[in-house]
């Protein structure tokens, strides 16, 4: 009985494995080098969202390179400012938040402003 149990508990977590990457999605809570979490722009973007979840994460991170004055600030739209704080609290935290992001390989980064780096 017991060597049944062991056998299948270790089958549902190879089953659970297979699943996640043959989705194409990320286990969640994994930093990787070269990746990059930025704001979800498809379809119709919740921007309410994209400011909360600025404010969330500004008040718990070091958000200055997007204030006023901050090398990230212009251009001053909502979505670049969405996808650095995304993509800083991946980078430190280890969770790209997937209702308003999603994880590439594309370097965000653009003249003036570099986007943190594992």
């Amino acid at each position: 009985m017991a060597k049944t149990s062991i056998s299948l508990f270790l089958l549902c977590c190879l089953l659970g494995l297979v699943s996640c990457y043959a989705t194409n999605s990320q286990p969640i809570n994994v930093k990787q080098a070269g990746l990059y979490c930025i704001a979800n722009t498809n379809g119709n973007p919740p921007y309410e969202k994209f400011q909360g979840f600025i404010d969330y994460a500004c008040g718990i991170l070091d958000c200055s390179p997007i204030q006023p004055g901050g090398s990230c600030y212009f251009p001053n739209y909502l979505v670049k400012h969405t996808t650095w704080v995304l993509n800083l609290f991946y980078k430190s935290r280890g969770v790209c938040n997937r209702e308003i992001g999603l994880i590439t390989n594309v370097n965000p980064s653009y003249p003036g402003c570099t986007f943190p780096q594992l």
